[in-house]
C-alpha cells in the first residue's frame, strides 16, 4: 500500500512540476532562453557571425544603457538586472572566443561595482538556460538551483500560484521591461526627485549604508577585497588573451547625480578602480551634463531607447570604433 502511495504521490508531483514549466512565471525564471544574448551553442546553430568587436559586461546600469542595433559593429550586451561582478567574469570565460583579437570588453563600472552583493538562488537559478558546457555561471548554489529548476514545485507559493493562474487561464503577458523599450521619460521632475531618492534609499539599505560620505564599514570593506581580487582576475584574462579592457562609467540624470558627492564616488567608485591598480582605459561620463537630460531616460537612473542610442554611439566614436 505505501509503494502504491508513493508512486502515485510521485507522478502527482511530476504532474505538477511538468505543468509548471508551462506557465509564464517558469519562463520568467530565466535569462536568454531564446538564446539570442550569449553565443552558446544552440546560438551557433544559426549565425555565422564571429570576430565580434565589443562585448558589455555589467548589471542592471549596462543592461540599459547599451544599443549596438542597426550600428556597422558587431556587438553583444552581455548585462542583464541584476548581475554580479563573478557572473560577469564567469559569463565572458565561457563565450570570450567570439571577440576578434583585440576586441573590446566593456567593464561597466556602477556605483557599487566594488561592494560584493549577497547571492542568492535566483541569482544562479536564472542562467540555468544558456549552454556553458557544465560550467555554472553562478557556482553558489549551483545544485540547489538544478533542483528547483527540474522540480519548480520546491519553490513554494509563488509556483502554486503560477500554476493556478495557468489552470484557469488567468494568466497576464505581463513584459516587465516594457517600460525601458520606449524612446520617452514618462516621469517629471518631482517624479524623478523621489525615484532617485527611492535608488538611494535602496542602496543605504542593501549595503548597510548609514552615510554616503562616511568610510566604507568593516563588511563592505571585506566585500570590496573581495570585488578587487575578481576584478583584477577579470582584467588579467582580458589582456592575456589580446583582448582591450575598458571601464565605461555611465550618467546618470541630474536628479540622482546630485547624490553623487566627490567624496562618495572616492569611496566607492575611484579608489576601486585604483587599488585593482590595472592599467585600463577609463571612459567616465558620470559628469557629462548632455547625456544627464532627463528626456534620455525612463527614470532618474537607466537610459530609454533613445538614450542608449545616443550614449552606445557616444561610447563608440571615444573608442575610435564607429564615427558619429
Amino acid at each position: 500500500m505505501n509503494i502504491k502511495s508513493n508512486i502515485k504521490r510521485f507522478i502527482g508531483i511530476i504532474t505538477l512540476c511538468f505543468l509548471i514549466k508551462k506557465t509564464q512565471w517558469y519562463s520568467r525564471i530565466f535569462v536568454d532562453t531564446e538564446h539570442q544574448v550569449y553565443p552558446d551553442n544552440t546560438w551557433y546553430r544559426t549565425h555565422n557571425e564571429r570576430n565580434f568587436d565589443v562585448v558589455v559586461l555589467g548589471s542592471s546600469g549596462a543592461k540599459w544603457a547599451f544599443d549596438f542595433s542597426n550600428l556597422p559593429i558587431k556587438a553583444m550586451n552581455w548585462a542583464q538586472q541584476p548581475q554580479t561582478l563573478v557572473e560577469d567574469f564567469n559569463l565572458l570565460r565561457c563565450y570570450h572566443s567570439i571577440l576578434c583579437k583585440g576586441g573590446n570588453v566593456i567593464i561597466t563600472i556602477m556605483p557599487f561595482t566594488g561592494l560584493n552583493k549577497e547571492t542568492g538562488l535566483m541569482d544562479a537559478v536564472k542562467y540555468l538556460k544558456i549552454d556553458t558546457q557544465g560550467e555554472p555561471i553562478q557556482p553558489y548554489l549551483y545544485k540547489k538551483a538544478c533542483r528547483y529548476a527540474n522540480y519548480p514545485i520546491l519553490f513554494g507559493k509563488p509556483a502554486i500560484k503560477a500554476l493556478i493562474k495557468f489552470i484557469l487561464r488567468r494568466e497576464e503577458t505581463i513584459d516587465r521591461f516594457a517600460k525601458a523599450m520606449v524612446p520617452v521619460n514618462a516621469m517629471n521632475a518631482e517624479q524623478l526627485d523621489r525615484d532617485a531618492k527611492r535608488w538611494i534609499d535602496g542602496w543605504k539599505r542593501q549595503f548597510s549604508i548609514a552615510d554616503f560620505d562616511a568610510p566604507l564599514t568593516p563588511q563592505n570593506m571585506k566585500g570590496r577585497e573581495y570585488r578587487i581580487s575578481v576584478m583584477r582576475d577579470l582584467v588579467d584574462f582580458c589582456v592575456e588573451r589580446g583582448y582591450r579592457p575598458v571601464y565605461v562609467i555611465p550618467p546618470v540624470t541630474k536628479h540622482l547625480a546630485k547624490y553623487y558627492t566627490r567624496t562618495f564616488e572616492q569611496n566607492y567608485i575611484y579608489s576601486y578602480l585604483k587599488e585593482v591598480n590595472r592599467e585600463v582605459l577609463i571612459l567616465d561620463y558620470s559628469k557629462e551634463s548632455d547625456l544627464q537630460k532627463d528626456e534620455l531616460y525612463f527614470n532618474s537612473f537607466f537610459l530609454n531607447a533613445m538614450g542608449r542610442k545616443v550614449f552606445t554611439k557616444r561610447v563608440l566614436d571615444d573608442l575610435h570604433l564607429v564615427e558619429c
